[in-house]
């Protein structure tokens, strides 16, 4: 992934131990983020330091699809 991957790696790091301990063992990870209000699709945003995970998620199968991840200055953009 891209954005990640242009991230210090200790904020890869921490990004990934969150989504990896926080959300994935999480009985509904919809409880941790966000929605986001001014899009068209139905996005919602997880928040991690100075970062924001902009996810969708799949309700049939539990899945939480990464969309972006950034700083919070620059992701609404």
């Amino acid at each position: 992934m891209k954005d990640i991957e242009r991230l210090s790696t200790k904020d890869q790091r921490r990004i990934v131990e969150f989504l990896h301990q926080r959300v994935s063992s999480h009985p509904n990870p919809k409880t941790l983020a966000k929605r986001l209000v001014a899009t068209e699709e139905d996005a919602w945003r997880f928040r991690v330091g100075d970062y924001r995970i902009i996810t969708q998620f799949q309700d049939s199968r539990l899945v939480v699809l990464v969309v972006e991840v950034g700083n919070r200055r620059e992701i609404y953009r």
